[in-house]
């Protein structure tokens, strides 16, 4: 009788294993008549297990299975490996004006295409990264970039190539072409850039107060030529950037972070055609020259303050308040050479206008956001003013948005942000700028305005899709 009972009862479970096939949901439901079964005492706990037995193997194997599903496989001596990236349609108005009679409108839509993957094996890790645009300060390619609707494919190019060493818990070294590493604003660093060589980063704590430092060794223009019996020798030209700094908490609520930069130009050759020399501000009209050689960057030596300080606020809410500030050391120097390169005509006007060589900015943000990862309906806008002088910063590293890629310039600009989803953002910016002084010109390189700029203004309108 028992044999013929427990035949009857395994047709039945058989059942429920056939109809729970390839189902977690109809697995457990079978554990559960099993079990049931075992304590009304149709079973013994011994045919219970048998039946049961094979079921929690496959539901562990499901789950497995489960758990590695969309991870990406790449050899097995690869720990991990993330894919990333982001996609980016934008709508973009631009408007200037010069001293003269000459304006331009400019209006545009754009997109970005961004695709990542990051790895790790054991102590060491990589960043290889691709994305459009040929121009180290943007990845946007421009909608209609053709002849009559015939748009031409656009090129991916190589963003970030790295490969890292976790040397220590507190050590870091990366070689390749990395992100920029330095805690630092737009004012200074584009966004889109990155160095190309050695980078070195520490981070201990001790006490309340997390301990930073950021060290690159960054080719700014490599290949070395030494001829012998030539006078064609081309040097290189290396940025070496010293950067430490710290966070701490001041109250439960209140949070600082602070550092101090300093940065050089190895090239410092100010002789002729290697010399910054700005144009003047007289000089009005489209395609008009802003200067003799507005991307040298002789005596450059600057010391850069980044710091902010953050509130939690009730609701989630933080307010932060943020600046920067820097100084070109080597100022003077730069400006002298400017005066002794300009052409006789132009000599006494740029010496009267004087050395500015300092940059500052400062700004407000709030923001709300539920967790430290972003969620839908999170959002934060921040505001800040900037000014820039002319013999302050590279023009060539200077954000290509605000201020068009320029210094001597100074203006207000408001970003604000909203995640539509988890993973959509909506950005709005917009932005005021005039030139600083009057008397030399805007001046700068791979400039979206083909003026020599007195007022500037900007404004984007972006939703981006990030996976």
């Amino acid at each position: 009788m028992k044999s013929i009972k427990l035949r009857g009862v395994c047709a039945a479970v058989s059942g429920a294993l056939l109809f729970g096939f390839g189902a977690n949901a109809m697995a457990d439901s079978t554990v559960d008549i099993v079990n049931a079964l075992v304590s009304k005492g149709v079973l013994t706990e011994e045919e219970g297990n048998l039946l049961t037995k094979g079921r929690e193997g496959e539901k562990v194997g499901q789950e497995k299975a489960m758990k590695t599903a969309g991870k990406i496989k790449i050899s097995d001596v690869v720990d991990s490996a993330t894919l990333y990236g982001d996609i980016r349609a934008r709508y973009e108005y631009r408007d200037g004006e010069d001293t003269g009679n000459f304006d331009e409108d400019r209006q545009r839509g754009r997109y970005k295409l961004t695709l990542g993957v990051k790895t790790t094996a054991g102590d060491f890790y990589s960043d290889i990264a691709l994305s459009m645009g040929s121009g180290g300060r943007s990845d946007n390619a421009t909608f209609g970039n053709g002849n009559n609707g015939a748009n031409s494919k656009e090129t991916v190019y190589v963003k970030r190539a790295m490969l890292g060493w976790s040397a220590t818990d507190w050590l870091k070294l990366e070689a390749g072409r990395v992100a920029n590493p330095l805690y630092t604003t737009s004012m200074v660093w584009d966004a889109d850039l990155t160095f190309e060589g050695l980078v070195e980063k520490v981070d201990f704590k001790t006490g309340n107060i997390n301990w930073f430092g950021n060290f690159a060794q960054s080719q700014y223009r490599g290949d070395r030529q030494d001829f012998s019996v030539d006078t064609s020798d081309r040097k290189t030209n290396n940025i070496l950037a010293f950067q430490g700094g710290a966070k701490f908490d001041i109250t439960d609520t209140v949070s600082a972070k602070v550092a101090a930069t300093f940065t050089k130009y190895t090239n410092d050759n100010a002789t002729g055609a290697s010399t910054f020399v700005p144009g003047l501000g007289t000089n009005t009209g489209i395609g008009t020259s802003l200067g003799s050689t507005i991307t040298a960057t002789n005596d450059l030596r600057t010391i850069e303050i980044p710091a902010e300080v953050g509130f939690k606020m009730a609701n989630n809410m933080k307010l932060n308040v943020f600046g920067d500030y820097v100084v070109n050391i080597d100022g003077d120097d730069r400006f002298d050479a400017a005066v002794a390169a300009a052409s006789s005509a132009n000599q006494a006007a740029i010496r009267a206008a004087g050395n500015d060589d300092k940059a500052w900015l400062v700004g407000i943000g709030l923001e709300q956001k539920k967790d430290k990862v972003a969620k839908q309906g999170d959002w934060s806008a921040k505001l800040w003013y900037q000014d820039v002088g002319v013999y302050a910063l590279d023009p060539n590293a200077v954000d290509s948005d605000f201020m068009d890629s320029r210094v001597n310039m100074k203006g207000i600009v408001f970003k604000g942000e909203y995640l539509w989803r988890d993973n959509v953002f909506v950005n709005l910016a917009a932005g005021h700028a005039t030139r600083k002084n009057d008397r030399l010109a805007a001046v700068g390189t791979g400039n979206d305005i083909n003026l020599n700029l007195d007022s500037y203004n900007l404004y984007q309108l972006d939703i981006t899709y990030k996976f």
